[in-house]
């Protein structure tokens, strides 16, 4: 067991943590500093998870009954540190504690984003126009609330939507009880959780696409927690998405896909690019991250829009956790044909 600086996003992390408190009776401790425990237990209460045991001290890890199963949260300021690291990890293993998660990064600040703030002056024009074609008030909202962050390195102040909603908005399109779904960048497996929280194991199949393999073998070890029903219904696929022969247009065996999620690190537009026939033949329903590049206010939608005038384009905002200060993490830019719109 390691235990490594800034290495455990919360969002890869939370919809498992949530299946394994719903389905596996899991039990939740957090253990920290006063200060920092109670943002984080209000940051889990809009996940919708309650902590069982909250400890100031490691040695209060002592007082759990070591036949239960527990999901450790770190909130101390001092685990980054060799010597708590060594004094934790001897404590986890005397009682039994395999499962954990460090949300916090105490070493970034707020900063202006230069390349944000020469973006916005060369393309003004084009993001007032993408600003017009916006389908509803709320996407409008959203999308100058979160360039008003970029701008002045401010928090984002709106309304954030709760994590597991994620790629999944019903405000926004319509469920199929046979979706087919291109999962990219799968990680862990964090947003086929995110699925079967929402729809269960309604749909036909999931292509979960990944090219880090540390990631591919955590994703494949958390598909034992699903029951092999649901199991069969997922196709893992090492690789990365792009458009030359890892493209989407090629991975998926012909299958009409419907749904397309992405957050591969600011490839989203390249990977679009390389679904093109797959978003010409079947109209998915797309739902991109949008807040890895400047370019992914303009670029990403108008790629969608010039393919065909048959979509429209949405941008929701979802919740950052607290390692992100400006909470300007979590942006998705949907586009919907018109048959999947909500009415």
């Amino acid at each position: 067991m390691n235990i490594v600086h800034g290495v455990y996003e919360p969002p890869n992390n939370i919809p498992i943590l949530r299946y394994k408190v719903n389905n596996e009776d899991y039990k939740i401790v957090v253990l920290g500093t006063d200060s920092m425990i109670l943002s984080c237990i209000n940051w889990l209460a809009i996940e919708n998870i309650s902590p069982n045991y909250v400890f100031n001290n490691l040695n209060d890890l002592d007082q759990l009954n070591q036949f239960d199963k527990y999901f450790l949260i770190l909130t101390d300021v001092n685990y980054k540190y060799p010597a708590f690291q060594s004094q934790l990890i001897k404590k986890m293993n005397d009682n039994n504690i395999k499962d954990y998660l460090c949300p916090y990064d105490y070493e970034k600040i707020p900063k202006h984003d230069i390349e944000y703030l020469e973006y916005f002056q060369h393309k003004e024009k084009e993001i007032l126009q993408m600003l017009n074609m916006l389908y509803d008030d709320k996407s409008k909202e959203v999308y100058v609330e979160y360039i008003r962050t970029k701008m002045y390195a401010d928090f984002y102040r709106l309304k954030q939507n709760p994590t597991w909603i994620k790629y999944f908005d019903k405000d926004v399109y319509n469920h199929i009880s046979d979706e087919t779904f291109v999962n990219c960048g799968s990680s862990n497996g964090d947003t086929l959780f995110y699925y079967l929280e929402n729809f269960k194991d309604d749909f036909k199949r999931i292509y979960a696409l990944e090219g880090d393999k540390e990631r591919v073998r955590q994703f494949r070890d958390n598909l034992n927690y699903i029951p092999e029903n649901i199991r069969k219904k997922v196709i893992s696929i090492n690789t990365y998405v792009d458009n030359t022969e890892n493209k989407i247009d090629c991975v998926c065996n012909n299958d009409k896909v419907s749904l397309i999620n992405m957050d591969i690190e600011g490839m989203e537009l390249e990977a679009l690019k390389g679904a093109k026939q797959t978003i010409l033949g079947n109209k998915p329903v797309i739902a991109a991250c949008a807040y890895h590049l400047p370019t992914d206010l303009y670029e990403l939608p108008m790629y969608i829009k010039n393919l065909s005038d048959d979509y429209e384009i949405f941008y929701r905002k979802y919740a950052s956790t607290f390692r992100n200060k400006l909470r300007n993490a979590e942006l998705v830019m949907y586009a919907v044909p018109q048959k999947r719109l909500v009415r």
